[in-house]
């Protein structure tokens, strides 16, 4: 996949320390971890270019953003995962919807397991807010080995965090 220079740079979270890298046309991806994502060939340590994101993140990670200006890097992603990506860009901060209320959101109201998936391979939390979207029983879910990240999120937009 072709996105010609990626600029990244490390912020401390409370979540752990976060890697955000980002291209000419918007935010590539946020991981998580001590070393940037192992997809940096054409990735160069660059605060400067990545400060705009890296901001936002520290507001947010303060209680005082509750919503991402970041344009996307969408290139390279499946149709139904950029709907679902986009449309989870539209769950208010501290509410939750489900995955099946997220498939309808993307446009596909039948198509709940494959949101599912769409959250699971989202490189852009918590610009995109895949922490937002939980089972229809209201249980929190799996994601990843790290629930307790997801609950955190959850518990700073709902004003429980510290």
């Amino acid at each position: 996949m072709d996105r010609s220079t990626v600029s990244h740079a490390p912020i401390d979270s409370p979540i752990g320390r976060l890697w955000v890298a980002v291209s000419s046309r918007g935010l590539v991806a946020v991981t998580r971890g001590e070393d940037p994502s192992p997809d940096t060939d054409l990735s160069i340590l660059d605060p400067d270019a990545v400060a705009p994101v890296l901001a936002e993140l520290e507001a947010y990670f303060t209680g005082q953003r509750r919503t991402f200006e970041t344009p996307l890097d969408l290139r390279g992603a499946g149709t139904f995962d950029a709907a679902t990506w986009t449309a989870a860009r539209h769950i208010p901060y501290g509410e939750t919807v489900s995955y099946g209320e997220l498939a309808a959101m993307a446009g596909r109201p039948r198509a709940a397991r494959a949101a599912g998936n769409a959250m699971a391979r989202c490189p852009f939390f918590p610009v995109v807010p895949c922490h937002r979207v939980i089972h229809a029983d209201g249980s929190i879910g799996g994601w990843g080995a790290d629930t307790w990240v997801k609950r955190w999120l959850l518990d700073l937009e709902r004003g429980g965090a510290t």
